[in-house]
């Protein structure tokens, strides 16, 4: 794939793995790769607190009401007021707890609702993943003060559940001993950084390509021969955009 770019083909109209936004995330490169920080809200809690301090108010209140009214019904002059105050007492104490289950529950509501926007926003990123391949360079200090420097591929590979994943694979590799300087290293690694880029916007060109000629010949489709149509619309738009690059003079920035 990563040489002629024919068997993009295979992965048209198919759909993201949910394994890369989780174990396999760490195959795309370092800068594509999604982290999202989990929300931190104390809602939830300020909400229970809340609730708990509504349940004790309540209760307190309740019983102060309730023991006043009786009072004045059984030992005072009380009449109606009295009563109501009593009876209002008496539902206050009854139903004290209440105030926590109400807490709780828009708590929980508020929760549901906070989950379901990240989950929203996880697939709308899953979505966006195209399989085309990539290429990074990446840098690491052995234990011997030497730098390594590697060349990975990553590359999309089918699943078993008609999606595709990333598998990531290293390319080319070369070691710096301690003793070279730093920048040397440096000019190496921007140079092989440069080559990646390119070659990963050549590719990313090649699936535009493919991708739109699929699309818009799948606007049509009916059946099994028209997506077949469509797929050799994909592969012939591939391979013109090949023989272009093949004709015009090497990528420079």
């Amino acid at each position: 794939m990563a040489d002629g770019g024919q068997s993009m083909v295979a992965f048209l109209g198919l759909a993201a793995d949910p394994r890369l936004l989780d174990e396999d995330l760490a195959n795309l490169p370092a800068a594509e790769q999604r982290h999202e920080a989990p929300a931190v809200t104390h809602r939830h809690d300020r909400l229970v607190a809340a609730g708990s301090t509504l349940t004790g108010v309540t209760l307190l209140g309740g019983a102060a009401m309730t023991l006043y009214g009786g009072w004045q019904v059984l030992f005072g002059s009380g009449g109606a007021v009295a009563v109501i105050l009593a009876v209002i007492g008496l539902l206050l104490v009854a139903t004290h707890w209440g105030w926590v289950h109400v807490a709780e529950y828009v708590g929980v509501t508020i929760d549901e609702r906070q989950q379901h926007t990240a989950d929203a926003r996880r697939r709308e990123w899953l979505a966006s993943v195209q399989p085309y391949p990539r290429f990074s360079v990446t840098t690491g200090v052995l234990d011997d003060a030497s730098t390594r420097v590697q060349r990975v591929l990553h590359k999309p590979v089918l699943t078993g559940h008609g999606t595709f994943t990333f598998a990531r694979e290293t390319v080319a590799e070369e070691t710096y001993d301690g003793g070279t300087s730093a920048e040397v290293i440096a000019a190496a690694v921007e140079g092989l950084r440069r080559e990646a880029r390119l070659e990963t916007d050549r590719l990313r060109e090649l699936w535009d390509a493919a991708s739109s000629a699929y699309a818009a010949t799948l606007l049509s489709a009916q059946d099994d021969e028209q997506r077949l149509l469509a797929e050799r619309a994909a592969a012939t738009a591939l391979s013109e955009h090949i023989n272009k690059s093949l004709r015009e003079p090497p990528l420079v920035e």
